[in-house]
């Protein structure tokens, strides 16, 4: 007689997707995934967005739920995890307001639009203008203004422009040619 021992090694392997993250336009790019395991291979799913699909850490650029599988190639054994990588690319509203007119009567005019939270302001060129950081500065001569809004919570930004025009020009006075005013005229 003779006997065999059959050990079953059945065990699966560890899947961390890591953490959900979120990409943005100062961040337009975040690594998934957690550090390699020896014996291990990767494979991520969709691949779409991802800098690899058999790495343990690849790097996403765009957003999406990024389903990990993890195979053991000692025991073929396999297991999954998933991990949402969100994109917050999501530009503000810009808005410089309408064109306006400065005259004499009206020498100063208020340009651009209430402010939002959450957002930043700067209006270029500078000249003429109360202030190139708030959400509506007092503009003093004409020009062409445009305004630069930010998201400061995804670093987002979009511009507009507003044209300011100066019609501060005195007009002619003519009285006319002196004259004598006598008896007979």
């Amino acid at each position: 007689s003779d006997q065999v021992i059959v050990n079953a090694d059945l065990t699966a392997p560890t899947a961390d997707a890591g953490v959900d993250k979120t990409i943005t336009c100062t961040s337009p790019s975040t690594t998934i995934g957690t550090s390699s395991i020896a014996n291990r291979t990767y494979s991520w799913s969709p691949g779409t967005g991802l800098s690899s699909t058999t790495v343990a850490q690849p790097t996403a650029s765009l957003g999406g739920t990024f389903t990990l599988t993890v195979t053991n190639t000692i025991n073929g054994c396999t297991s999954s995890d998933q991990v949402v990588v969100s994109s917050d690319k999501t530009n503000p509203t810009a808005d410089a307001g309408l064109d306006k007119t400065i005259t004499c009567t009206s020498p100063t005019t208020t340009i651009g639009t209430a402010s939002v939270a959450n957002r930043t302001y700067i209006w270029s060129p500078g000249t003429g203008l109360s202030s190139t950081t708030v959400a509506q500065p007092t503009a003093s001569s004409g020009g062409t203004y445009t305004l630069t809004v930010t998201n400061t919570i995804n670093g987002c930004s979009a511009t507009d422009q507003v044209v300011v025009t100066s019609d501060k020009a005195n007009p002619t006075a003519d009285a006319g040619l002196d004259k004598t005013i006598t008896c007979t005229s």
